[in-house]
C-alpha cells in the first residue's frame, strides 16, 4: 500500500507495549512506530523523536502545526475491539461503560490535555465498528494482496 507505493518495505515488530517500542524507536533499532496520540504526544513535543501526523480526523487542538494522515491521503481510525466470541451481554456493557466515561468531563479533558479526540457517540457503537471494519476489510484485502503483502 504505502510502502509499496513508494518503493519501500516495512516489516512488523509486534510490541505488548508502548514503553519497548518507543526505547527500540530512540535507540535507532526502529525506523518508525504508530502508536496512540495520549502515549507519544509528550516525548514528541519534547523533541525525542519526530511525530508526522496524528489519525484523527482533524489537527489535533494540542498539536495544530501536526498534519492528519487524512492529510497524507491515509485515512485511518482506532477502534476498540474485544476478543473474538465475547458475549452480546458483556460486548454492551463494555459499550455503555465507555459511552458513559466520555461523556465524564474529567475524563473528556484528560484526553484533550493528551490530545486524544473521541468520535461522536453513535459512532462509537458495536454495530457500527463491526460494519466499519468489515468495509474496511473489504476495501484493503485486495490491495493488500495485489502489493504482495503477507501476514508475518
Amino acid at each position: 500500500m504505502f510502502f509499496h507505493a513508494i518503493n519501500t518495505t516495512a516489516n512488523g515488530a509486534p510490541y505488548k507495549d508502548t514503553a519497548p517500542a518507543l526505547i527500540d524507536l530512540l535507540g535507532g533499532h526502529l525506523d518508525f512506530m504508530c502508536d496512540q496520540t495520549i502515549n507519544v504526544l509528550q516525548p514528541a513535543k519534547s523533541g525525542l523523536f519526530k511525530a508526522f501526523a496524528a489519525t484523527t480526523p482533524q489537527r489535533l487542538k494540542v498539536a495544530p502545526g501536526l498534519p492528519t494522515v487524512a492529510e497524507s491521503r491515509l485515512p485511518s481510525d482506532g477502534c476498540w475491539y474485544a476478543p473474538k466470541g465475547t458475549p452480546k451481554p458483556i460486548i454492551d456493557k463494555l459499550s455503555a461503560a465507555l459511552q458513559k466515561a466520555l461523556q465524564d468531563p474529567d475524563v473528556q479533558e484528560r484526553l484533550a490535555q493528551s490530545g486524544a479526540e473521541t468520535v461522536p457517540a453513535e459512532r462509537a457503537m458495536p454495530e457500527v465498528l463491526r460494519d466499519h471494519l468489515k468495509a474496511e476489510i473489504d476495501r484493503w484485502v485486495p490491495i493488500i494482496r495485489k502489493a504482495g503483502v503477507l501476514a508475518q
